[in-house]
């Protein structure tokens, strides 16, 4: 039971740090709440300032145990006397009042805190339980461990889940450093439970308290609300902070205090610190301020409390990967870190619905069966249309406008996950639309609430629907040991403690498909995650497919130039890549040596441009994007060079269409008349050890292959070809040494 009080003490410490921040400063801009608005909106902003500062003392590599428990300790005796009575009431509310609006009746409260509790411990136990979501012990909770050990951020990791803003994971590892993994699930869970009060708070400041209750059941059973808000992810996070910035935003449309400005801000800038998605916070809040009078004075005031949150995440990508909004906008930010064509493909994978053969089969997806979208909202939702009514009223109309807003999300991504942030705002519709009779929004509360308890979810959603499926309490109190636990849950976890015992600790290691990498204290690339990823790719299956060996020889033969700059450009269109296994130049009959001093570049992707003259045919220069006119392969040589012909050594299946080029004595790039001569040429030697041979000078020393990856069986048949010592097997996985 230590270990559970840890875990504890990790998330009770970093939300009561949390709410003392948010404390101080609502106090600090004089904004006046009801006493449980001003507690909730006190951890959501404190949640701000603690991940901004948590992001610079892991800039400055100060991020330590004592530095977070002497901070935060130090903010909590600041707070004092934070909550007294008076302190959270609006100006002129009479002392002791909780909050604004009509009350609703005891049955509703009665409903709302029985679902409160009952499924708060469904979620407790869940979040206290080892972590076990794909994505927690994928790169959530793997970038947090990865920074703890370091003391702050790793500056040459490159997987592209290191570079997406982490706002929520900066407050996992205040938590992290005091109860590991379990805690930081945890701190997730109070996002997941200040959501539906927030809503309820919402719904009784404005005068529907029963509206308010309902859409709070709604939003808080809904199956894939408890699964992500129980699990280490930061959808939760995000449905609070924008539902709490929208709270907000009606809150100043009456009172325009200027520290309900700043509030709204740091929140704005807080929502895009926290996922990529959630930038929309920004100009939906911004649309709001310019109703103001005072418009331009306001949106200055706003983007600058905004820029507070915002730039540290630009800055860090920017500085480090030449990338402000890295792993995404490459083609606009081209860097040696992420491909193109990967982030054309992963956002095209990752909005892809698999199987699809009608349109209603998206909706009953999300909200019912969960096959392939990881989770359900809840049958109810089936009802969300009649939402629509609630455009009747000014109140629904602003509902329906942000749901729509935060909505937009879900169009670039399948999971059912990315709709949570615009459900508040259509559970708010819905229960304003049906309001009467009466007796309905607690039969459909109790419906909803019943079909999200998990014995039943099962009956009825797919049976690989992601969803809470048990209650684990023993496992959450640590009475079953957490290996046991994690390798029935985790496949890959017994991979832990061979890889860690048959490798050294800086071992850089290259798979193919494991992915569950938090509990594993070694760097692994796989291949999807990073150019250095994709150049793995490229090496294991270049020496097995034959559309990638260069057996094709492109020569470009012309009349003698004398020239120190020469460039191969490409003038077709294609889907394809454009490929170049190795660029040759030759001086009558002979290839011009390649020299220390020769400099090359390529247009795109100039930081590879070395594989096409690397004298190895298992590597290769790539666009990593669809070929269209323009792109080239340059070299600049150390003096002037005699040349006549260029041999460009390609794969067999391109479209590409080339010219050579040289550089004129003032610079400008003129076209050489060639005539073109296409053959065939064979593989000098079996490339699978040129191919471990690029790998390694990539810094890569171990390999990861999992049964039934495509180059597995080779790998296995033929390890001493490839210059593979095989070090373990772990169930389906294999463990290799590059020798």
């Amino acid at each position: 039971m230590k270990e559970v009080a840890y875990i504890l003490f990790g998330a009770a410490f970093t939300v009561a740090v949390a709410i003392g921040l948010g404390s101080l400063l609502l106090r600090r801009l004089r904004v006046r709440l009801y006493r449980e608005e001003a507690v909730l909106f006190a951890f959501v902003s404190g949640a701000a300032l603690l991940s901004l500062i948590t992001f610079l003392l892991c800039v400055v590599q100060l991020a330590y145990k004592g530095v977070f428990l002497a901070g935060g300790i130090a903010v909590l005796v600041s707070v004092g006397q934070a909550f007294r009575p008076a302190a959270g009431l609006p100006p002129g509310a009479p002392p002791g009042k909780a909050a604004a609006g009509r009350k609703a009746c005891p049955t509703w409260n009665l409903l709302f805190l029985a679902v409160l509790g009952g499924f708060f411990i469904l979620y407790f136990f869940n979040a206290l339980a080892p972590e076990v979501s794909p994505d927690g012990s994928g790169y959530h909770l793997a970038n947090v461990a990865r920074i703890w050990k370091h003391h702050g951020f790793v500056w040459d990791f490159h997987s592209m889940y290191s570079y997406f803003p982490q706002g929520t994971e900066m407050l996992f590892l205040v938590a992290f450093v005091f109860g590991h993994f379990s805690s930081a699930a945890l701190v997730h869970l109070a996002f997941l439970i200040s959501l539906p009060l927030l809503i309820a708070c919402y719904g009784r400041r404005y005068g529907f308290p029963r509206v308010g209750l309902f859409a709070a059941i709604l939003v808080y059973a809904s199956p894939v609300a408890g699964k992500a808000g129980s699990s280490a992810y930061n959808d939760l996070a995000v449905a609070a902070i924008v539902f709490a910035l929208f709270y907000l935003l009606q809150i100043w449309d009456e009172n325009r205090a200027p520290g309900l400005l700043i509030l709204i801000a740091l929140l704005a800038g807080f929502a895009y610190a926290t996922k990529y998605t959630a930038a929309l916070a920004i100009p939906f809040a911004a649309g709001y301020l310019v109703r103001d009078s005072r418009r331009w004075r306001a949106i200055a005031i706003f983007g600058a409390a905004a820029a507070i949150m915002v730039l540290p995440w630009i800055l860090r990508n920017w500085i480090w990967l030449g990338n402000p909004f890295s792993p995404l906008l490459n083609r606009w930010f081209p860097n040696p870190y992420y491909h193109l064509g990967m982030e054309q493909s992963y956002l095209a994978d990752v909005r892809h619905y698999e199987g699809l053969q009608h349109w209603w089969q998206i909706p009953w997806r999300h909200i019912v069966s969960g096959e392939l979208v990881g989770g359900i909202i809840g049958p109810i939702f089936l009802l969300a249309p009649l939402a629509l009514l609630a455009l009747r009223q000014s109140s629904g109309r602003r509902l329906l406008l942000a749901g729509l807003v935060f909505g937009l999300p879900a169009l670039l991504n399948a999971q059912t996950r990315f709709l949570l942030p615009a459900l508040p705002f259509v559970s708010l519709a819905l229960g304003q639309a049906l309001a009467r009779p009466r007796a309905l929004l607690p039969i459909l509360a109790v419906a909803h609430a019943i079909a999200g308890v998990p014995p039943v979810l099962a009956l009825y959603s797919n049976r690989y629907n992601w969803r809470l499926e048990s209650l684990p309490v023993s496992a959450a109190l640590r009475l079953v040991p957490e290996p046991a636990f994690l390798a029935e849950h985790i496949p890959d976890y017994p991979l832990k403690y061979v890889l860690e015992s048959n490798t050294p600790p800086d071992a850089k290691v290259f798979t193919w498909t494991v992915e569950e990498s938090a509990y594993i204290n070694r760097n692994l690339s796989p291949w999807y995650e990073s150019a250095l990823g994709n150049l793995g790719m490229d090496l294991l299956s270049t020496p097995l497919l034959t559309e990638k060996q260069p057996t094709v020889s492109l020569r470009l033969h012309f009349s003698p130039v004398t020239t120190r700059r020469l460039r191969v450009v490409q003038t077709a269109s294609g889907n394809g890549y454009w490929n170049i296994a190795e660029l040759r130049i030759f001086s009558q009959g002979r290839e011009v040596p390649r020299l220390p001093g020769w400099r090359m570049s390529a247009q795109p992707n100039r930081w590879e441009a070395g594989l096409a003259f690397d004298n190895n045919y298992a590597s290769r220069w790539s666009s990593w994007q669809a070929m269209s006119p323009g792109m080239f392969v340059s070299v600049v040589f150390g003096k002037r060079e005699t040349v006549d012909e260029v041999v460009c050594e390609m794969g067999p299946n391109q479209e590409a269409q080339i010219q050579v080029e040289i550089a004129t004595e003032d610079g400008r790039w003129t076209p050489v008349p060639a005539t073109v001569e296409r053959g065939v040429r064979p593989i000098p030697s079996d490339l699978r050890r040129e191919a471990m041979r690029s790998l390694k000078a990539h810094g890569i020393t171990h390999l990861v292959m999992r049964e039934g990856d495509f180059p597995t069986a080779d790998i296995r048949n033929h390890a001493d070809l490839w210059g593979l010592v095989e070090l373990s097997v772990v169930g389906p996985l294999h463990i290799y040494r590059l020798e």
